[in-house]
Parts: structure tokens; C-alpha cells; sequence
């Protein structure tokens, strides 16, 4: 989804990406956050002056990573729904492919104007999968051996035979998920509604008219901006449209932007001797969070020893806690984001660490600290190896974070891979551009 703005410094034309989190212009090179005061509100404009009064239409929209931990299996994918705010018979259910087909605009005010007000407010139940447990009929197909004669040959027997399987949800989680307001503009000509970027009529619901049966009233929401100076130094910040902490190497921090404004982030750097000996291309930020967790024993790191069924002698410094959990801090797809979660919780680097930024290529920071707690749950379903133990009691699992700190860790480049010796993982090096999309 792609949003039409112009520069608050030039009013020069901007291109924006629903990912993105700072507005940066190609002509006078502004670099400024983009600060909603809950949550983002855009429009569609119409397709060109019209003479009758133009009302717009809330939808509600919805994007992220859905984690989906079953009875079986965790499933994972890209959840993207729109669905109407307001109580009606005269407008689609959803807006279709059109958020993704048309440019769309912040909303601001404007003559001759008015927008319907959203009468259903958004739940996350909406977009939450329905059923806790389903039932199905499998087709299973195995093999017998039967022996033949005495001397000890088998033939094989091939068997179908069919099964009523049930498969229940036992967790649901949702990451780098936008919630967003998105008006369609429509007019009333001769006691219908007409959409008014097709300047087509809509078909269904009552006529309309003299009074309008839903309540109208005029737009005042304005998006701030923020400057991505320093607030420490008042230097510029090291950042990417799609930052949401941003790095000052002049006085050596780390600032999160809120609505509130900027705040300082703990970070760190990876002191890795493997990756230094084969010169590191970049840095990629990932979280490591030290939370207090109920509804399974998982304090110290002999407990993921346990949980895991991992192939290690347990040593006597290990019962002793704190247990820390590792996750990407940039946006990833989402196989290999819990891939790479449980490779570096499994390896729990205790390495050295630097408390100054690498003068060397850093991966922008996307991801934020609250979706990456929103994984964990998910992190451990995937991390113990008894799943009908560890699943039945994802329900019960409750975090607490108690220390959270960002760690640049350096990672060096092949032709297809980014490689981090020392934890010894990689992934395809596209990933990471296809995480950014998301």
C-alpha cells in the first residue's frame, strides 16, 4: 500500500510505503518520524470535482505475521483484511484489492467534506481464527509386510483406511501487525450512493433521500512530524524509512520513537572473532529479552536444555537464571524469523559485547520490542520438542519482561547467504528485502 504526501519542509511530492515510519524527501533530504496520535488514517481521492457533497466511508484494515500454533503443527503467513466500520447495507463488506491497486492520501480536511463516523470499533477478534478446535476425515495410507513361505521374504501390502482428526488452536499471535482507518469516497445522486472513484452507482440498501442515515462530521486529524535529531547531541540520527530506532553515532545512542517522542534504547555490539577474521559486510539488530515466565519452568538456560531435549551435558552454572530469549529486531518472513529466533536462543550468546556503534553497515532496526514480545509464546512452542506437552499449556503462559537490550551482531556475506559464524546459522540474503515488504 503506497500513500501520496507532500514534504512538511519543500511541498515537494512524496511516495510513502505503509511500512514506512519516516518521511524522508528525495529534494530537500528531510528525514522526519512520522508520529500518528493512535493509529494512521488515510483516504482514497475521488476521481476528479464533483458537484454533490463527497461523504467518506470508514473501513477498518489490518496487516501482520500470524503465528498459529495447532494441534500438530505452527502454522505461520500474512494476514491483510479490511472490513466496513460502520453498521450499513449500502456499502461492501470489504474494500477488495484496492488498498493494494490505488494510491492513497493521509487524511486532512477539505470544503464541501465530510466523513461517516466509524460505529464499530476495531477488535482483534475480528481477525483471530474462529474455531478453537476442527474436526476432519484424513485419508491415511500405510504399508503392511506379510510374510511369505518359510524362508523368511516379505511382501509389501499397501492399506488405506481413514481417520477422524481433530486439530485444535491452542495459541495465536500476531507481529509487525498495522491497524488503520481507510476512507472511500461516495456521493448521493438521485437517492443512491455512487462511488466516487468509479463514478458508478452502488448497488443495495435503502434510497437515500433527503437525510443521511448514518452520522457525519468533518475530519480534523492532522499526522505530526518529528525531527530525527539526536536529542542528546541534536546531531542526525542514523536511520531508514522504515526505522523505528534510530542510531546517533556522535554521542553513541539509540533512541525509539513513541508518540511521546524519542526514547533511549540499551543497545550493545557483538564482539565476534570468527566474523571479524572474515571482515563482516554488516550488522543485524536482534532483541534479547529477559522475561519472568508462569505456566511452564523455563527460568534458566538448563531449563530450554530440558524443554528442547537438546544434546548437551547440563553444567552446574547453568541452573542458575537469567534465561534470555533472542529474536531478529528487523522484519523477516516468518519461517525464517522463527527460525533464527530459536538458533540464537538455543546458542545464548554470553560473548563480549562493545557498548559503541560499529563503523561498518547496520540492517535498519524495524522491528519493535512489543511485537518481538509478542512472539515468545510461539518461540517456545517451537523450542519444546514434547508438543503434546508444551502446546496444551500455551494458554496458560504469561510474560513479564523484566530487562530488554538491542544487540548489533555482525554477520558476514556470500553471494546467496548472510552467515554469523559463531552462532553458526544463515539465511538467503534475499530474505531480507522481502522481510522490508512486509
Amino acid at each position: 500500500m503506497q500513500i501520496e504526501h507532500r514534504c512538511p519542509q519543500c511541498d515537494g511530492p512524496i511516495i510513502l510505503d505503509e511500512t514506512d515510519r519516516l518521511l524522508i524527501c528525495s529534494f530537500c533530504k528531510t528525514k522526519l518520524c512520522i508520529q500518528p496520535k493512535d493509529y494512521l488514517r488515510y483516504c482514497f481521492a475521488p476521481c476528479g470535482p464533483l458537484l454533490e457533497e463527497v461523504l467518506f466511508v470508514p473501513y477498518w484494515r489490518f496487516r501482520g505475521i500470524r503465528f498459529l500454533c495447532k494441534t500438530s503443527r505452527i502454522e505461520d503467513g500474512i494476514v491483510d483484511k479490511t472490513f466496513l466500520a460502520i453498521d450499513s447495507k449500502h456499502f461492501a463488506p470489504t474494500l477488495g484489492i484496492r488498498p493494494q491497486s490505488l494510491k492513497l492520501r493521509f487524511v486532512q480536511t477539505a470544503e464541501n467534506t465530510r466523513f461517516i463516523a466509524p460505529k464499530i470499533s476495531f477488535d482483534r477478534a475480528s481477525v483471530e481464527t474462529k474455531n478453537d478446535v476442527v474436526y476432519e476425515i484424513v485419508t491415511v495410507h500405510e504399508t503392511r509386510f506379510i510374510r511369505r513361505g518359510t524362508q523368511g521374504d516379505y511382501d509389501e501390502v499397501p492399506e488405506t483406511r481413514r481417520e477422524l482428526k481433530e486439530d485444535r488452536v491452542y495459541h495465536e499471535a500476531f507481529m509487525a501487525d498495522t491497524t488503520s482507518l481507510i476512507y472511500t469516497p461516495v456521493f448521493v445522486r438521485n437517492g443512491r450512493f455512487f462511488d466516487a472513484i468509479l463514478n458508478e452507482p452502488l448497488y443495495g440498501g435503502p434510497a437515500v433521500h433527503e437525510s443521511l442515515p448514518y452520522e457525519v462530521f468533518s475530519g480534523n486529524w492532522e499526522v505530526d512530524f518529528l525531527p530525527t535529531l539526536c536529542p542528546d547531541c541534536g546531531w542526525d540520527t542514523i536511520a531508514e524509512k522504515d526505522s523505528c530506532v534510530l542510531l546517533c553515532k556522535t554521542c553513541n545512542s539509540a533512541w525509539e520513537s513513541r508518540p511521546q517522542g524519542l526514547k533511549r534504547v540499551g543497545f550493545a555490539t557483538a564482539i565476534s572473532g570468527k566474523a571479524a577474521k572474515s571482515s563482516p559486510r554488516q550488522y543485524l539488530p536482534f532483541w534479547r529479552i529477559q522475561a519472568d515466565v508462569e505456566g511452564i519452568k523455563l527460568g534458566c538456560y538448563a531449563d530450554l536444555v530440558r524443554l528442547g531435549n537438546l544434546p548437551k551435558v547440563i553444567q552446574p552454572h547453568w541452573e542458575e537464571p537469567p534465561f534470555s530469549f533472542w529474536t531478529p529486531a528487523f522484519r523477516m518472513t516468518p519461517s525464517v524469523f522463527r527460525r533464527l529466533s530459536k538458533q540464537f536462543t538455543i546458542a545464548g550468546f554470553s560473548g563480549e559485547m562493545d557498548d559503541r556503534i560499529p563503523d561498518a553497515p547496520i540492517h535498519p532496526v524495524n522491528l519493535p520490542l512489543e511485537d518481538a514480545v509478542d512472539s515468545l509464546v510461539t518461540i517456545i512452542a517451537d523450542l519444546g520438542i514434547n508438543k503434546k506437552k508444551v502446546l496444551p499449556a500455551l494458554p496458560h503462559i504469561k510474560m513479564k519482561v523484566r530487562e530488554a537490550l538491542l544487540v548489533l551482531f555482525p554477520f558476514t556475506e556470500t553471494d546467496h547467504e548472510c552467515v554469523q559464524p559463531d552462532i553458526k546459522c544463515g539465511f538467503m540474503k534475499n530474505a531480507l528485502q522481502w522481510g522490508r515488504n512486509i
